[in-house]
């Protein structure tokens, strides 16, 4: 890896992971959670650093963002992957995530209702809305005791949503994602 690779990697670590400062754009900071109510649907573009038989591939991204009784809200997302097999004839790989928020302590900050042990396997969820939109986080240890973490940041506009996300496994950039999402149905 080259000193510049590095050192943005080092760079764009440090951005995901420090606060929403005071000059964060006022129109991403004045959405509500209720902005992001609905289905989402899109295509998005995956680059991978360690994957040399797909350093790019596509995808068809899904989101759903539904209100819940208790002042959280429930995320679902789903991505089609195209990033195994054969490079010229991949295979399509579903993942899919459920996690319910409910409120943290601070304004704008929700926290993954069920409690799970990053130790044993579990995956640790929390999210906020900041000046870069919607914030999704998660941490997990791996089998190996190496540590992940991945942010997805959402962004809306209208009926439209950019999505980028971040995977860092063992402080190494893995993969990183961008698309765009339009809103097919409103909550």
């Amino acid at each position: 890896m080259t000193l510049v690779r590095l050192l943005a990697g080092l760079a764009a670590i440090a951005l995901f992971m420090a606060p929403a400062t005071a000059a964060a754009p006022a129109k991403v900071a004045s959405l509500t959670i209720e902005t992001y109510y609905g289905d989402w649907q899109g295509t998005a573009t995956a680059m991978s650093e360690t994957d040399e038989d797909f350093p790019t591939s596509k995808r068809d991204i899904a989101v759903s963002v539904n209100k819940t009784n208790i002042g959280g809200f429930l995320l679902s997302w789903s991505t089609l992957q195209r990033q195994k097999g054969n490079p010229k004839a991949p295979l399509e790989v579903l993942k899919s995530t459920t996690v319910e928020f409910v409120p943290a302590l601070a304004p704008n900050t929700w926290r993954a209702k069920a409690d799970t042990d990053p130790y044993t396997g579990g995956i640790l969820y929390w999210a906020r809305l900041d000046g870069r939109g919607l914030v999704v986080s998660s941490f997990t240890i791996n089998a190996d005791g190496r540590p992940e973490y991945q942010t997805y940041v959402r962004r809306v506009a209208g009926n439209e949503m950019r999505l980028e996300f971040s995977n860092v496994n063992d402080g190494k950039f893995v993969r990183t994602v961008k698309g765009n999402l339009r809103k097919i149905k409103a909550r």
